[in-house]
């Protein structure tokens, strides 16, 4: 059967990167929860998509910070509430931390997190400081890290041995996929394809088809993001075959 993944949290009905986005994809019953680590001026982890503040963060009066993530603290970045972009009963939703999504981990270990490539463009440091904090849970944590090149795919497997390796490569010819699959060998693997809609058009990388798939079947799992019309999943479940599809949260788990 397909499982989801829930994009940013689900996105569609929560502010997206907020903890009660994350709760919600845990109580609904979504396979995997897709998060964007971003890191801040005292190197301390927080979740959010853009680089800016300036979309999702709001002050006390209802304005928009015009500031980069990286240029705040924590603590400056604390002062701002992430919630009420959205809709006004959101209202004070903090930005989340990476210890904050680790804890969420550990007590709900069946549904893994899946930190997106954003990781890989990190400064070498926080980049090593951001796989050691995760690695200090050890076994009480689910986690997945996603992967766009062989060389942060090297990375992530000899950093974290019990993570499920996510690559999105645009390449996905046989040479590379023998080499992903080579380098993530002893994790759970999964290959993530692109699905061809509207919203995926800026992606210029090889789209999922059937032939496609049937490559990519051959070295690891499968999903294909992103997906929000019962139509596009039925394609991706049914013709595609895929293991995995991600939806902002348009498309709901079924209860067994």
């Amino acid at each position: 059967m397909t499982k989801l993944q829930a994009h940013r949290g689900v996105s569609s009905d929560y502010p997206e990167n907020t903890m009660i986005a994350f709760r919600a994809a845990v109580n609904e019953g979504y396979a995997i929860i897709e998060l964007d680590p971003k890191y801040t001026a005292d190197g301390e982890f927080v979740m959010l998509h853009d680089h800016s503040l300036k979309r999702t963060a709001r002050d006390k009066n209802g304005n928009a910070p015009d500031a980069l993530i990286r240029d705040v603290t924590l603590a400056q970045a604390r002062r701002y509430e992430y919630g009420s972009w959205m809709d006004e009963s959101f209202r004070g939703e903090a930005i989340p931390t990476l210890a904050e999504v680790l804890d969420l981990s550990e007590e709900n270990p069946a549904v893994p997190l899946k930190f997106d490539n954003v990781w890989t463009t990190f400064p070498d440091e926080l980049r090593a400081a951001f796989l050691a904090q995760i690695g200090e849970r050890g076994e009480r944590v689910s986690v997945g890290l996603t992967c766009g090149t062989l060389d942060s795919l090297k990375q992530a497997a000899a950093s974290l041995p019990r993570a499920t390796l996510h690559y999105d490569g645009a390449d996905l010819s046989e040479d590379t996929l023998n080499a992903v699959s080579r380098i993530a060998k002893g994790h759970k693997l999964i290959i993530w394809i692109c699905h061809d809609n509207p919203r995926t058009s800026w992606f210029k990388g090889e789209k999922a088809t059937a032939e496609l798939c049937d490559r990519v079947r051959k070295h690891a799992e499968i999903g294909i993001w992103l997906i929000n019309k019962p139509d596009e999943f039925y394609e991706a479940a049914q013709v595609l075959f895929a293991d995995y599809v991600e939806t902002n949260g348009q498309l709901k788990p079924c209860r067994s």
